[in-house]
């Protein structure tokens, strides 16, 4: 007899809103039985990107039920950034605001410093992070999606940079169900269409917009 697959809650993108991710965590870890998957950008934007790190760490230690932490292009950008990239690039990211929260201000030298000292811990979290969670014949999970110019393709490329026809795509489909973040729903609403769900509605991004958790098998959302 076939095994029930185990339930899966997928956390829209945070983009620093440590207040909502905390409120959206003291539901999610009271289930030790479903499988958190958070859909990458958990830094820049928003105002708190170093407590957001602390929560997730302390989530995936803590989490019976397992945590999968995907990597976003946001976080592509803050590791090249440490790695000596150049700082419009990471400003054009909404890096000056996790730099803040850091260092509380951003002043002479303050970039250096950043670089300095940010905490090894969370540079191990951001390297471990992971690419997709997929499962056969179910769902895969990434941050932009997939390349609709090729569905099968599971490079960095294709799963973290983003892909406007991701939407318009006819099939094929690499998985009965996408689920994606990335592309801002600035309704507040997340995209849900049969093979294709967004939950990306503008957490960090924009004022007061929520953080969304989609719930599967059951297909339901919630908000925080």
């Amino acid at each position: 007899m076939t095994q029930p697959k185990q339930a899966l809650a997928v956390v829209g993108d945070v983009h620093g809103d440590a207040d909502r991710l905390a409120r959206a965590l003291g539901i999610l870890l009271s289930d030790s039985k479903v499988h958190l998957v958070f859909t990458g950008d958990y830094v820049n934007r928003g105002p708190d990107s170093r407590r957001v790190l602390d929560l997730l760490a302390a989530a995936r230690n803590e989490h019976a039920g397992g945590v999968t932490l995907l990597r976003g292009n946001h976080e592509d950008a803050l590791l090249a950034y440490l790695d000596g990239g150049s700082l419009p690039d990471f400003a054009a990211h909404g890096g000056l605001a996790t730099v803040r929260s850091y260092l509380g201000v951003v002043q002479s030298g303050a970039l250096e410093e950043f670089r300095a000292t940010f905490p090894p811990t969370h540079r191990l979290l951001l390297e471990r992070m992971v690419a997709s969670y997929e499962r056969d014949d179910d769902v895969l999970v990434s941050h932009a999606g997939f390349d609709p110019a090729d569905p099968w393709a599971r490079t960095p490329q294709a799963l973290y940079d983003g892909h406007p026809g991701l939407f318009e795509h006819g099939g094929p489909w690499p998985q009965p169900l996408t689920v994606c973040g990335h592309y801002i729903q600035s309704s507040g609403r997340p995209y849900d269409s049969p093979h294709l769900v967004c939950v990306d509605t503008g957490c960090g991004t924009l004022p007061g917009a929520p953080l969304t958790v989609l719930y599967l098998p059951t297909r339901s959302f919630r908000q925080f």
